[in-house]
Formats: C-alpha cells, sequence, structure tokens
C-alpha cells in the first residue's frame, strides 16, 4: 500500500501534478516496482486526500509518461523503463544501449540466405532505387534487449554477395557492424526511415511480452554504404509502451 503524507500539498502548485511528482519519484527510486498494481483510483484518492477526478488527472499524466500503463478493467501498473531510440545517422543498436547503463544485446531469432525474388518487401525495396539485384539476399532476425527488457525485434536484409556471410558470423557470435567491416563495409548511414504504428501481432505479443491490445512502432529503414550503395533494408518493430522514436534536426 502507498502511505504519502495525506493532504501535505504545497500551496501555488497544481495538487495532481505534486501527486504525479510523488508517484513518479516512488517508481524511479524502485520503491514501486515495473508490472507492481497500484491500489484503485478510490483507494489512492483516499490515501492522497483528494477527489477521484484529481486523481483520475494524476494518472492519466503518469500514462502520459510512461511511468504507468492503465489498463480498463483491470487496473493501474507500473511501467516498463521507456527508452528513447534516436533517429539518428548511424544506427548503431550497441550505441543506443550505452547510455541506459545496462548490458544490451541481439539475440539472433533466425539467420538464412533466401532468394530475393521471395522477398515479400521486393516492391518497397525496388523504389528506393539504392539495392543491387544480387540473386540472393542474407536475412538475419534478431531480438533487441536492454538488460532483461525486450525492446525490438529486427528483420535485416544485406544486399551483396560479401555480405551473405553475415548469416555464418552472427550464428557465431559476431555482431552487425564487426561483421559489416569485416566483409568491407567499415560505415554506413540511414537514407530514409519510415514510421507506421499497427497492433501487436500474437508472436510480437510473445517476443516482447506484451498484453493483448498493445501497439507497436514499424520502423522501415534503408541504409547506405559510403558509395550510396544499399547495403541493408530493415523491418524493426519497438513496442510504443517501452520505446519512444526520438529526432532532433541538425
Amino acid at each position: 500500500m502507498i502511505h504519502p503524507h495525506k493532504g501535505h500539498f504545497v500551496p501555488g502548485i497544481t495538487i495532481w501534478k505534486q501527486i504525479v511528482d510523488d508517484l513518479q519519484a516512488r517508481i524511479d527510486s524502485g520503491e514501486l516496482v515495473v508490472h507492481q498494481k497500484l491500489p484503485g483510483e478510490a483507494d489512492l484518492a483516499e490515501a492522497y486526500g483528494v477527489n477521484r477526478h484529481t486523481m483520475r488527472r494524476a494518472l492519466q499524466e503518469l500514462a502520459a509518461l510512461g511511468k504507468v500503463r492503465i489498463q480498463h478493467g483491470r487496473g493501474t501498473f507500473v511501467a516498463n523503463n521507456v527508452f528513447d531510440y534516436e533517429l539518428v545517422e548511424r544506427p548503431r543498436f550497441s550505441e543506443w544501449v550505452k547510455k541506459y547503463n545496462k548490458p544490451g544485446h541481439n539475440q539472433i531469432l533466425e539467420a538464412e540466405i533466401l532468394l530475393l525474388l521471395d522477398l515479400p518487401e521486393l516492391p518497397r525495396i525496388q523504389q528506393y532505387g539504392v539495392f543491387p539485384e544480387f540473386p540472393r539476399v542474407a536475412m538475419v532476425k534478431t531480438l533487441g534487449l536492454v538488460g532483461e527488457e525486450p525492446i525490438s525485434i529486427a528483420r535485416h536484409l544485406f544486399f551483396g554477395e560479401a555480405l551473405l556471410a553475415l548469416v555464418e558470423d552472427l550464428r557465431a557470435g559476431r555482431g552487425i557492424t564487426e561483421s559489416l567491416r569485416l566483409h568491407g563495409v567499415h560505415d554506413y548511414t540511414r537514407m530514409r526511415s519510415t514510421i507506421s504504428a499497427a497492433s501487436a501481432s500474437a508472436q510480437d505479443r510473445q517476443l516482447l511480452k506484451l498484453d493483448k491490445g498493445e501497439t507497436v512502432f514499424i520502423c522501415e529503414n534503408v541504409n547506405i554504404d559510403s558509395d550510396g550503395v544499399g547495403i541493408e533494408f530493415s523491418t524493426v518493430i519497438y513496442p510504443s509502451a517501452r520505446v519512444r522514436l526520438v529526432y532532433e534536426p541538425g
């Protein structure tokens, strides 16, 4: 049970905002842990000495901040950590997770060589006009984790005869950037990303540990080498409750 100092609010500051700050501090300190169910709205309102409208406003704000998730009919739960993924010119998973001071890694789910003409993504790949039409591509599917939290499912398609070796490299435990360097790609940049939203499929929910009805971001990326040649087309799925996509121009 949460035991706030009932009615001890600072004059001149909106009460619901003070409740938000108090609950957020409890979450950030670890007093309230991920997936913990909070008391009901009426009980929280009683504990803080406020009406239910004020308490509801505070909980809605906490949900907007990504600190809690409100599931109608089930209650309010402490949410997973929210990670900011910046859409930068040089996308590197390892660089992204460093700032969170948690071990990050990609778990290989699938790795195989596919025929170009069999790819369901082929019409979208061809519209960019930067990918060489080799008959085969390397496909690697990964589950990205920060600590123990799953934060992405990625399907990578690599173009170029030399890059077919990525399949065996990644099966052997090498990272994507390391393997690309090994086969002649020393730098690559983001040419374009297209983002959409959808309900998570049953398979996505299982891998990302999501509840039914949760949404995901789908980020389709085109990466090119220093000569402007397309080397990777990827589709990455992020849980919208756990990852925010951030773009800062300049």
